[in-house]
């Protein structure tokens, strides 16, 4: 579980990196297709952790067994720097040539990125147990999870398979009626060309043609359903879920492309063009159709009429009471956030409300495990935030910090809100109580490398990385005071109170 939530959080990482921080145009680079080829590991990412994820969640006994192999027989510890090598390689680009220039450099970043991210898989890999344990594993498991995984990695390259049979003209004619017909209802003036099937508002024109048939979404739909139709073939009624659910799938994923379509035209045409081509077209579909995947799974789980035996009950109740969850689930859903505000706005600052809307409700979920870790922070810990929080302040780069007119009032509520509670709870709960916690050794060698490790990582989290790493430090060196979470969760509270009124007082927004 550690080195999972490890690679998930990586993942979001490398992908609010290369698709937000620098987004590469594959038409400037040297080789197109290598470079397509790599824009397309967002898509196989998501689609290989649904995939994980949906194993795991379905198949307890098959994660038990893994998690027992791995406790007797864990890999040698010299694969953690493998992975750690991997990681400084697929970030390294970004200090070395610069966001905007990783496009005309775009040869040594691919070569980086591949070794890099061969280097962070099988570091990643061997280091939870070694290859003979995973051959046993896989065998006793009839090797259905390298199988999935390697289906889910191939999800983008079926949908390119699949897309000849949705090129019916009737198909098209009926997704540009309806893309028009949604527009227009919306209140927008539409300009549309019939023949080539173009369709416009303000200026900003595209064309429905097979690409834009939503193809890729029911390809996930039909990977992801039939995925969890073979976990749970003993208990499903098969006929009655290929019969019924999956045809209304189907049709749930053709009509949300449609509005995906819209969403994409009023973002060129009142947003900005750039950003719906090569912002929210590149990735916010596989965002949106992943979702609908796994709700459209998860209903199809508590359907009582689609299985044989009844479904066990008050499952809701015993995972907001999961600790382990609790520490892992939040940071998930706050690095998914951010790319999903990243999709939607052009200035992901100015999303940062939704943002923290679904941290509060990420947390509000696990409150009652939250609870349940709670205890009486120290005193040492607010002096050690504040003096964080002063240091961050007075190191600032002062070009970096422009003075501006204050946002609206509510912007600035929900950012305070976020910055001085939200995100001090869940990096902490993840970073401190769960990462630092599972690394951590009665050791000096492992307890300077499990700092290290939690405290670069969640340096990464930040634009000045040397001192959130440092920062990292610190919060890590209070945990393992008195072994509490609260005490790193207090201290970056203060820290992040003492900058955020800063920039309160100053208007200089950039601090947080």
């Amino acid at each position: 579980m550690t080195m999972a939530a490890l690679v998930v959080s990586e993942l979001l990482l490398v992908i609010l990196a290369y698709q937000v921080m620098a987004s590469i145009e594959c038409r400037q680079t040297e080789i197109e297709a290598a470079c397509r080829a790599l824009r397309s590991m967002t898509a196989r990412g998501l689609a290989v952790m649904t995939v994980m994820t949906l194993y795991f969640w379905l198949r307890p006994a098959a994660y038990r067994a893994l998690a027992d192999r791995a406790t007797a027989s864990p890999g040698h510890r010299v694969w953690m720097p493998f992975h750690l090598v991997g990681l400084v390689l697929i970030f390294l680009p970004l200090p070395l040539f610069g966001a905007a220039e990783i496009t005309r450099a775009f040869t040594p970043t691919l070569v980086l990125l591949t070794s890099g991210g061969l280097l962070t898989a099988l570091g990643a890999v061997f280091w939870v147990t070694p290859l003979a344990a995973w051959r046993d594993w896989m065998r006793n498991d009839s090797y259905l999870l390298p199988l999935a995984l390697f289906i889910g990695f191939l999800v983008p390259d079926l949908a390119d398979l699949m897309r000849p049979l949705w090129e019916w003209s009737t198909l098209s004619s009926l997704t540009f009626f309806l893309v028009f017909l949604v527009l227009t209802l919306t209140g927008f003036d539409v300009g549309v060309h019939p023949p080539t099937y173009e369709i416009g508002v303000e200026g900003f024109w595209v064309q429905i043609a097979s690409q834009c048939s939503g193809v890729e979404g029911i390809a996930l739909i039909t990977i992801f359903m039939g995925f969890y139709a073979s976990l749970m073939r003993p208990d499903l009624r098969q006929k009655r879920f290929w019969l019924i659910v999956f045809p209304l799938a189907v049709l749930a994923s053709w009509l949300f492309n449609i509005l995906r379509i819209a969403i994409l035209i009023i973002i060129g045409a009142r947003v900005s063009p750039e950003h719906a081509l090569n912002g929210f077209h590149s990735y916010a579909g596989w965002l949106m159709f992943t979702a609908l995947a796994l709700l459209i799974v998860l209903i199809a789980h508590r359907a009582q009429w689609l299985h044989r035996t009844p479904l066990p009950k008050n499952t809701a109740a015993t995972l907001r009471q999961d600790t382990l969850a609790a520490k892992i689930v939040p940071f998930i859903v706050m690095m998914l956030s951010g790319v999903f505000v990243s999709a939607f706005w052009p200035d992901p600052a100015a999303g940062y409300p939704v943002r923290a809307l679904l941290m509060a409700l990420a947390l509000l979920v696990f409150l009652p495990a939250i609870r349940a870790l709670w205890c009486r922070p120290s005193l040492e810990s607010l002096a050690v935030g504040l003096a964080i929080g002063i240091l961050w302040i007075v190191t600032a780069p002062t070009q970096d910090l422009p003075a501006t007119d204050a946002p609206s009032l509510f912007w600035i509520t929900t950012r305070l809100l976020g910055t001085i509670l939200l995100v001090p709870v869940i990096e902490e709960l993840f970073f401190r109580g769960y990462l630092l916690r599972r690394l951590h050794r009665d050791t000096l060698v492992w307890t300077i490398l499990a700092i290290a490790i939690s405290s670069l990582l969640f340096g990464l989290m930040h634009d000045r990385f040397l001192a959130g790493t440092l920062a990292g430090v610190a919060f890590g060196l209070l945990y393992l005071r008195r072994a509490e979470t609260s005490d790193a969760i207090a201290a970056h509270i203060a820290a992040n109170a003492t900058i955020a009124l800063a920039a309160l007082l100053t208007a200089k927004w950039a601090l947080i």
